[in-house]
């Protein structure tokens, strides 16, 4: 089968069918070969190559490339973890995820059925690093590339969607539920005109009409699923549903929307506010949790809001903070106390120069504390991972 994928997705031993690229800039002597290392991967994406078609048939596919993810036995897999410990699986399993859920949308812009097999091995890695610290995946959600947002977004989403639900003690069935629906959640957007989904503005009357059809069409290509739960669908079908009713597609009010579908209302705003769009810059975790609160008894269920910034705490990991020293750190992890959380430092705003990074729990200090909520941009320093 030929399938069109982004460079991106590139992997191994898949066979190249096209070269989404002029002859003239084709680095390569024809445009269908197997690909037998990764110089050619690399060699593709620096020619700008933003676009192949593979043929499955003969080369893998996109769903059945093999995890980067590193091996955990399974006597240690349930074992917490601090948030540095636990970024490398972190990094991998989030990664993962975001070249499954690419895989999955360009195969259902081909009107393929999502399979949940494929789904659930995804989401059990997302979810066993959420048990062992979810701060590790929690600070991955604030660096993101709004070239690849759509992607990143359902990811996010997953992630959020089962801190939130392992943080108010629900059963392990029910976070993994609500994961399998937040990385799918979005899929219907493969049917909504590019122009429409990438628009570097505001949207029409008209347009948004159209845009707001994604949920419909979430709900028609996941009821294709076999096995998907109840809870997973009522993820995609009700995330922009409203607690006061006003949401759509379908209007429905407080407990006319399930749980699952009031919690991925909130996730979903949140989200959305943090991250960089090509049209806008995205707020900063403390604002973003001001708007939840704003809208606590219209758009959200108020006792959810409050639970959810429980869950992601006051300065959410992979936020950055001011000290009152003077210093810039990154939140690492939330304990018992949110207005103390672990911090890792690594720049000097008095000398303006980067210090050696230190890990400070601020609960264990009696001088040391949060000033306010800052940012990289401030101070024109790049993002730095945890």
């Amino acid at each position: 089968m030929i399938k069109k994928i982004t460079a991106d997705q590139l992997q191994v031993g898949m066979y190249i069918h096209h070269l989404v690229v002029g002859w003239l800039n084709n680095p390569f002597t024809s445009s269908k070969f197997l690909l037998k290392s990764k110089s050619d991967i690399l060699k593709i994406r620096d020619a700008g190559i933003k676009w192949v078609e593979i043929d499955t048939s003969k080369g893998i596919d996109t769903l059945l490339v093999k995890s980067t993810r590193p091996k955990v036995e399974a006597s240690v897999k349930q074992q917490t973890k601090s948030a540095k410990e636990e970024m490398e699986a972190a990094k991998a399993a989030f990664e993962d995820a975001r070249q499954f859920i690419s895989g999955v949308m360009n195969s259902a812009k081909m009107g393929q059925c999502v399979e949940l097999e494929q789904v659930e091995p995804v989401i059990k890695d997302l979810s066993d690093s959420i048990l062992r610290n979810e701060n590790a995946l929690l600070g991955l959600t604030h660096i993101r590339n709004m070239d690849y947002y759509t992607f990143e977004h359902s990811v996010s989403f997953s992630v959020l969607m089962m801190s939130f639900a392992k943080g108010m003690g629900k059963s392990d069935e029910f976070v993994c539920a609500v994961g399998i629906g937040g990385l799918l959640h979005d899929i219907g957007k493969t049917i909504t005109p590019d122009h429409i989904l990438n628009k570097p503005g505001k949207l029409t009357p008209e347009e948004f009409v159209i845009m707001k059809e994604h949920v419909v069409h979430s709900r028609i290509i996941l009821e294709k699923t076999e096995g998907l739960s109840q809870i997973s669908m009522d993820v995609a079908a009700m995330h922009h549903e409203k607690y006061d009713g006003n949401g759509y597609p379908l209007g429905l009010n407080k407990d006319q929307i399930s749980l699952a579908g009031q919690m991925s209302a909130i996730v979903d705003v949140y989200d959305a506010l943090t991250a960089d769009r090509c049209y806008h810059k995205g707020k900063k975790p403390s604002e973003a949790l001001q708007f939840l609160l704003k809208g606590s008894g219209s758009h959200f269920n108020p006792q959810l809001v409050q639970q959810f910034i429980q869950s992601v705490g006051i300065y959410p990991a992979g936020s950055v903070v001011l000290l009152n020293n003077g210093y810039l750190a990154t939140v690492i992890e939330i304990k018992d106390n949110m207005l103390k959380p672990i911090v890792e430092i690594f720049f000097n705003t008095k000398t303006k120069q980067n210090v050696q990074k230190e890990l400070i729990d601020l609960s264990s200090s009696t001088d040391l504390k949060i000033k306010n909520v800052d940012s990289y941009e401030n101070w024109n320093i790049k993002p730095l991972i945890a």
